[in-house]
């Protein structure tokens, strides 16, 4: 039988509780990707094996990225911190920083501490001249988060303006919720009047919505009374 580091059967037990509902072989994360179990488990433990042996400082950078990739996977994100975090201390790695980024401000994001994941996305984009959407989104949610309303919408704007793409669901949920926090927070219906106009565009696209009608049903409850329609 194959022998587990401590650290690995640590984590077939976590990851095995809190997916007990799931497969054996996978697990669903965020976003509805599947994650196989198994050979995540086998990868984390062959990187601790390695880790134990003499490295180079560029080799043991290279094996912590991997190595908090995995665990940001699994959603064990203080782990992924943890490892991804020892990476600057070593003085000669070369690893992708615009990679390193990435995963250091996902699994910040897992934590819901979006102030942290912020920065490390927006170097992310910097360090990296391919066009991402996908990041471009992670920047948007913690910019909401973050109640920095003004900088998510031109940054929901730019992504789709920039990269041509067509609008979609994240598009209209999250401009429409943006717009409903702003007219909360700030007392103004004309937030809510442009929450319900996206709201309602983004419903003629796609009709079962419910996060739509959602906002929608909200944004008539204060404008009707109002008479702003």
């Amino acid at each position: 039988m194959k022998r587990l580091y401590p650290l690995t059967l640590l984590l077939v037990l976590a990851v095995a509780f809190e997916n007990c509902a799931s497969t054996e072989s996978s697990v669903n994360r965020a976003g509805g990707a599947k994650i196989d179990l198994s050979s995540h488990l086998s990868q984390l433990d062959s990187i601790e094996r390695d880790l134990k042996n003499p490295k180079t400082d560029d080799e043991k950078a290279k094996l912590l990225l991997s190595k908090g990739k995995l665990l940001l996977d699994l959603g064990k994100y203080d782990q992924a911190i943890s490892s991804l975090s020892a990476i600057p201390a070593l003085k000669s790695n070369h690893v992708n920083q615009s990679e390193w980024n990435l995963y250091l401000g996902k699994a910040y994001i897992g934590k819901n501490e979006y102030a942290k994941a912020i920065p490390h996305l927006n170097l992310s984009e910097k360090l990296d001249k391919t066009y991402n959407p996908e990041r471009k989104k992670l920047v948007v949610q913690s910019l909401v988060a973050e109640r920095e309303y003004y900088p998510a919408l031109a940054t929901l704007t730019k992504t789709y303006t920039k990269g041509n793409q067509k609008k979609d669901e994240f598009y209209f949920e999250t401009a429409a919720k943006t717009y409903l926090k702003m007219g909360f927070e700030y007392k103004n219906t004309s937030f809510y009047q442009k929450s319900l106009q996206v709201a309602n565009l983004g419903l003629e696209e796609f009709p079962e919505n419910e996060t739509l009608r959602s906002i929608q049903k909200e944004c008539l409850e204060v404008l009707q009374p109002e008479g702003k329609l």
